[in-house]
């Protein structure tokens, strides 16, 4: 007997587990494979531990801009993933550790749900007093008709060999970061992207510009196409492409596809009266599921599968379950892709502002205005500020450049605090920064910028 089971130990289920424990519950977690989920062992941590690498990599060879010598420098692709396993097994570890210091049990096994409040792992019964928190994740996609001979991201972090040309069938998050990758590691990648530019569902001045980097890093970007067949022949794979200009075919060593959906199926959640649309678990702003005591959280929910969304929805599971009320504000969640430079993003796109019916203005600030950026040699990009015009409102900031990652978090503050972009243009940033660019933004909704020539 426990007060709560969690399903599922990467970023969702240890988050849940370790606030549910925090307020004082007896908590069981269940994972079948190994702590940490898809980002610490498949996704997050190996592929930004990768494009460390690479980003280190570019930036000893620019460093003859900045007044330094040095050899050439290249990549050691050994290197490479010895230590990205450092980094990954040190995580791993740091949760097993970490888990049993609130008291948390950990089950290795496969779970299914029986009710309500019972769990089966393997045979055995587990009973929960209080809820149930599912956080299994996702898994890849079935291939589609036609479609053979797939590499994963799963095996493209394993960097077992370098393909001379390479097609990456998407142009979504993990679509950018192998393509910034392999591309660095000498493949000749090619992108093709089911939408007007890369990540599709973003604003279209960051899309653009991003499309513009990616080109000049050697990558192929071809939009609206989709991948209609991938079949081996003559020692390659004939890839089949279909778009608005009709159908062409691309012969390449490896087809990369990122498809994921949510891991429900084997859970027995039909069964036992909870809902699902398409696979995914139907989930309210508390996590709560149809089945009243059972919550889901993460990519088992669709939608965007950011391990980031999936902590916070751990803790907001977590806390409901408890007693308390905490609801998820999905205007305040940030969205990024670790290309290089970085993408991020917050709030609403200048095309979405629109359609709900804002009456939007639009400050673009450039990275080779800002004095830090041109310091550090990393001038590429800019920031885009969305507000509503007659309050200042910031509805959505986006972001290509170096660090934006790190940028978009006084963002994301700003929109759950309901900020105007007055407030971002009277708050002092140190000087000099990259942050300067969002006071700068905040300034130019306005007509303020002081480092925009005025026409």
């Amino acid at each position: 007997m426990t007060d709560i089971i969690v399903i599922g130990g990467g970023s969702g289920g240890t988050a849940a587990a370790t606030r549910a424990a925090q307020l004082g519950a007896q908590v069981t977690l269940i994972e079948r494979t190994d702590l940490g989920g898809n980002c610490v062992n498949n996704n997050c941590i190996p592929v930004t531990s990768l494009l460390a690498s690479v980003e280190l990599c570019w930036r000893i060879r620019q460093a003859a801009d900045l007044g330094i010598q040095v050899g050439p420098a290249s990549l050691n692709v050994p290197g490479m993933i010895a230590h990205k396993n450092r980094v990954v097994q040190d995580l791993r570890d740091g949760i097993a550790n970490l888990l049993p210091t609130f008291g948390i049990e950990i089950v290795t096994g496969q779970a299914r749900l029986v009710d309500a409040k019972t769990v089966e792992v393997d045979g055995r019964r587990l009973q929960a007093t209080r809820a149930v928190i599912l956080a299994t994740g996702a898994r890849w996609a079935p291939l589609p008709p036609g479609v053979q001979d797939v590499l994963r991201p799963s095996e493209a972090i394993r960097l077992d060999s370098v393909p001379d040309r390479l097609l990456i069938w998407g142009g979504g998050v993990p679509d950018i970061e192998f393509a910034t990758l392999y591309a660095a590691l000498g493949s000749q990648v090619t992108l093709a992207v089911d939408g007007p530019y890369p990540l599709p569902d973003e604003d279209y001045e960051i899309g653009q510009r991003l499309q513009g980097i990616l080109q000049a890093q050697g990558i192929q970007v071809l939009t609206n196409v989709h991948v209609q067949s991938a079949t081996r022949a003559n020692g390659g794979l004939n890839v089949v492409l279909t778009g608005s200009k009709g159908e062409t075919s691309v012969t390449v060593d490896k087809l990369l596809w990122a498809g994921r959906v949510p891991a429900s199926d084997e859970l027995g959640l039909e069964q036992v009266g909870v809902r699902l649309n398409n696979g995914a678990v139907v989930v309210d702003e508390r996590m709560q599921t149809s089945l009243p005591g059972v919550y889901a959280v993460g990519d088992l929910t669709g939608g965007r599968m950011y391990s980031s969304l999936a902590t916070v929805g751990g803790l907001i599971a977590a806390e409901n379950a408890m007693g308390r009320h905490r609801r998820l504000d999905q205007r305040a969640v940030p969205r990024y892709a670790f290309s290089i430079p970085e993408v991020a993003a917050v709030g609403l796109t200048e095309d979405e502002a629109t359609d709900q019916g804002y009456d939007v203005e639009v400050a673009n600030i450039a990275y080779n205005s800002n004095s830090r950026a041109m310091g550090l040699g990393e001038v590429e990009g800019g920031v885009k500020l969305v507000a509503e015009r007659k309050l200042g409102k910031v509805l959505g900031v986006h972001i290509v450049g170096h660090r934006a990652t790190e940028l978009i978090a006084e963002a994301t503050l700003g929109i759950q605090l309901e900020a105007l972009a007055e407030d971002f243009a009277w708050a002092i940033r140190i000087h000099p920064t990259l942050s300067e660019s969002m006071v700068e933004a905040g300034r130019a909704i306005f007509g303020q910028a002081l480092y925009v020539p005025k026409f």
